[in-house]
């Protein structure tokens, strides 16, 4: 299979690429069960979503949610009630997704890492009566003040816990619902919220961003290239607590084609799971391609079915598309954001985020005080929309910080970008202060709070370093923590990791500890992160990896 050779200046575009609605989407465009109906009726033997092992046409794809959605109305979930969900990719999670929209609520799925008060905050941001859970994690849920929750629903075998409300099985939910679409009034509409997604909290506590039908039917397009339809079938290890992993399974959807929802990603067999699923599209992120590239070469390496692979951040990409025979391209977006912009195929700056490309978009580049900055200067990412809707809806119990984001009539990205002198956009540094591990977005807030927990522990900074064993690990970070210990007390790095482990998520576990007097601080006393961030790993830093503590990847079967 050749490389494209395809050139796009989308900023230069007279219209709207295909496939971006240049209009307010109507019910039928963007809610996703009148979509999963209408499919279901043109195409019902087209394979929707394949799995390790099953696979659902439309039609069957239907089915397993209106039985969903008519067991929650059954166990009195109303329109625009929201609904959690944790657990791993798989047949139920994709129903509950499809059954709770069907059944008029709003998806609230949780980080399959969540636990302690990370799990707690989630759920009482969620505020949901109803938890559908994967029976690995119910033990999580023992002694955690459970707010407004009243069932929960298990995937798997009920397990022996004692929960302060009821708890029966995922079987018996769908089994006690008809296989008819159920009849929800009001009939939800595109500016109804659709999910409740998370941020990483990166300047407090972690964000519940509302996020309408219009605004990821306008995720779909435009993370998801115009190329890619009906006859592709895109294959992701995303979990689908992700915007981006709920977003691809939207653009499928819409498109008619297939989604692969596969195990989780695996250098050595990523290439095996195309031949076996037949995969033509495929999304890759930070260390991936590193891993990828890694392997031993063979001469059957571009003798593939993949058309297309989402890469970000681009990394050696000539090398990649040249010996794996595909086309590569990036975006910027993040949760609260559908993608405002996109790169070219295969684009030769590897610093690119991409252009705008959408004219329904304004993207500027500002000041401190949402002034304009000239090309070539990093600003702040600012950007609207000229409809309504298609954007977040802001944060749920969190009006300032609603307020703040959305300040000026512009959505603040938080991100410091620039244009350079070919007119690429580039991404230059965060400013909100967030950690990217493993495609993990983390609060170094978060952290900190818990490593505070600590009696020995008096201050702490959490901040990202570069992954040391990923070569040009770009965007792939580790967690480092700088520790001052109370007074009186020492801070055994070991001890702290054997702390932690239990009370926080697997990939929120700093790998490097530094026991220091003080931390660096400004005049107006706020620690100077920047300088600790510069000064990275250093001879006195603890390596939790070297002293043999490997936390491996939680698996539940």
């Amino acid at each position: 299979m050749s490389v494209a050779n395809q050139s796009y200046r989308y900023a230069s575009a007279p219209e709207l690429p295909r496939g971006i609605l240049g209009h307010f989407p109507s019910r039928a465009e963007a809610v996703i069960a009148d979509m999963l109906e209408d499919r279901a009726r043109e195409r019902p033997d087209r394979t929707f979503a394949t799995f390790s092992d099953a696979s659902w046409s439309y039609a069957q794809a239907a089915e397993h949610a209106w039985k969903l959605a008519n067991g929650l109305i059954g166990e009195g979930v109303q329109p625009g009630e929201r609904v959690s969900v944790w657990g791993p990719n798989g047949p139920e999670i994709l129903q509950s997704w499809l059954g709770i929209n069907a059944a008029g609520g709003i998806y609230s799925p949780l980080n399959l890492a969540s636990r302690g008060t990370f799990l707690r905050h989630a759920l009482n941001l969620a505020q949901s009566r109803v938890l559908v859970a994967h029976a690995g994690l119910i033990e999580r849920l023992e002694g955690l003040e459970m707010g407004t929750l009243e069932l929960v629903v298990v995937i798997g075998e009920v397990p022996d816990v004692d929960l302060p409300c009821r708890i029966i099985s995922f079987s018996a939910l769908v089994e006690s619902g008809s296989a008819e679409r159920p009849l929800v009034e009001p009939r939800r509409e595109a500016w109804d919220d659709f999910a409740l997604m998370y941020t990483s909290g990166t300047s407090g506590p972690s964000k519940g961003v509302r996020l309408s039908y219009a605004s990821h039917r306008l995720y779909a397009d435009s993370l998801v290239l115009p190329e890619i339809g009906e006859d592709d079938r895109f294959m992701m290890a995303l979990q689908l607590s992700h915007v981006a992993g709920t977003s691809i399974t939207v653009a499928m959807l819409q498109r008619g084609g297939t989604i692969v929802l596969a195990d989780a990603f695996n250098a050595k067999r990523f290439w095996q799971d195309v031949k076996r699923y037949q995969a033509t599209a495929s999304f890759v992120i930070h260390g991936m391609v590193s891993f990828l590239i890694a392997q031993p070469p063979t001469p059957h390496d571009a003798d593939n079915t993949m058309r297309y692979i989402y890469m970000g951040p681009l990394t050696r990409v000539e090398e990649f598309c040249t010996r794996f025979g595909v086309n590569v391209w990036t975006t910027y977006g993040m949760t609260e954001l559908p993608t405002p912009l996109r790169s070219e195929i295969n684009p030769v700056h590897e610093q690119t985020v991409g252009r705008p490309f959408n004219p329904d978009y304004e993207c500027r580049l500002v000041d401190e005080h949402d002034l304009p900055v000239p090309d070539g200067v990093p600003g702040e990412l600012i950007v609207r929309h000229r409809h309504p809707w298609v954007m977040n809806s802001g944060y749920v119990n969190m009006p300032e910080a609603t307020a703040e984001a959305w300040r000026n009539g512009w959505f603040h990205t938080g991100d410091h970008l620039m244009v350079d002198a070919e007119g690429e956009w580039v991404f230059v540094d965060r400013a909100k202060d967030s950690i990217r591990r493993r495609g993990e977005n983390i609060s170094s807030y978060e952290v900190e709070a818990e490593v505070l927990t600590h009696p020995a522990v008096d201050q702490v900074a959490a901040i990202a370093v570069p992954n040391p064993d990923v070569e040009d690990a770009a965007g792939d970070e580790e967690v480092k923590i700088v520790v001052v210990p109370s007074k009186g007390s020492t801070v055994d790095p070991m001890e702290l990791i054997e702390y932690l482990v239990p009370r926080i998520p697997r990939h929120m576990v700093p790998r490097f500890i530094e026991v220091v007097e003080e931390l660096p601080r400004s005049p107006s006393f706020k620690v100077m992160k920047a300088s600790l961030r510069e000064a990275g790993v250093t001879p006195s830093t603890w390596d939790r990896e070297k002293a043999g503590v490997k936390l491996k990847r939680e698996s539940l079967t």
